[in-house]
C-alpha cells in the first residue's frame, strides 16, 4: 500500500499520521534550521504519531496536534515542514 507524504498544515481535524521528515521551507530563510531543530527538540522526529485537533479561526494559525500525550500549537508555517504519510481512517 502506497502513502503519500502530505505536509502537516495540509491534514484535516482528527486526522492520526507518522511523521516521516521534516522539511526545509524558505519562509524561514537563514532561520530555518533553528526551526527544524526546535520542532525536533519538542518531539517531532520521523517515527512519532501525531494527530490533528484543531485550528485556529477561519482555518488560520495556530493548527493544534497532539504528539506523545501532548497537545501543541504551531504556525501554518512551521506545521508546513513537517512531513507525514496519514493513517487510514
Amino acid at each position: 500500500m502506497s502513502h503519500t507524504a502530505t505536509p502537516l498544515h495540509l491534514l484535516p481535524k482528527g486526522a492520526r499520521a507518522t511523521i516521516v521528515d521534516i522539511a526545509s521551507h524558505s519562509h524561514f530563510g537563514e532561520l530555518d534550521a533553528q526551526v527544524t531543530l526546535r520542532l525536533k527538540e519538542l518531539g517531532f522526529l520521523p517515527g512519532a504519531v501525531l494527530q490533528v485537533i484543531g485550528f485556529g479561526l477561519f482555518g488560520a494559525d495556530p493548527v493544534a496536534v497532539r504528539i506523545n500525550g501532548t497537545k501543541f500549537g504551531l504556525r501554518r508555517s512551521e506545521a508546513a515542514k513537517i512531513i507525514t504519510t496519514v493513517h487510514p481512517a
